[in-house]
């Protein structure tokens, strides 16, 4: 009887290690969550502009001055897949699609499909987001530091609290 006991707990403790380590394996392969993945809403833009300063008698002098704009209800969005694919809409109408990826630093990029005859330059070069909270984030273009685009999800009040815009 004690032999049959002893047998019986150390096939439970077996049971239950193994059924320990199965699911520390299920939650160590989890799919990764994807802060991007979802309908976003531009709502506004900061842009660093070279203005007249003034007149040295010869020439004008110029300053870098930031200008933003500022929408409650715009309707530029871009909805990011879990597939890695993005599709930005102005109201109801798709403009432009591409590719997004996660980075190695924590932010994300993402690039425009171009079609060969259509070189638009304005979608020439990699996008950087960077992640302030769960529902804002803000999209420079590589290699430029003078515009700046922040997106929140829809019907949502950004986190201004945790962002350091150029412009108040």
């Amino acid at each position: 009887m004690k032999s049959f006991l002893l047998k019986s707990v150390l096939v439970l403790v077996l049971i239950s290690f193994t059924s320990c380590s199965s699911d520390d394996d299920t939650t160590d392969n989890s799919a990764e969550v994807n802060q991007v993945v979802g309908e976003w809403q531009m709502y506004r833009t900061e842009n660093l502009e070279a203005v007249i300063d003034q007149w040295t008698g010869t020439e004008w002098t110029y300053v870098d001055q930031w200008f933003k704009n500022v929408w409650e209800d715009s309707e530029i969005l871009i909805t990011f897949n879990n597939d890695g694919t993005f599709t930005e809409f102005y109201a109801t109408v798709e403009t432009a699609n591409g590719t997004w990826e996660k980075l190695e630093d924590g932010r994300y990029s993402y690039n425009y499909i171009l079609e060969v005859d259509n070189t638009n330059e304005v979608l020439v070069g990699t996008r950087l987001i960077t992640v302030h909270c769960d529902n804002t984030f803000s999209v420079i273009t590589e290699g430029d530091d003078r515009n700046v685009a922040y997106y929140r999800t829809r019907n949502t009040t950004e986190c201004s609290d945790l962002i350091t815009y150029n412009l108040e």
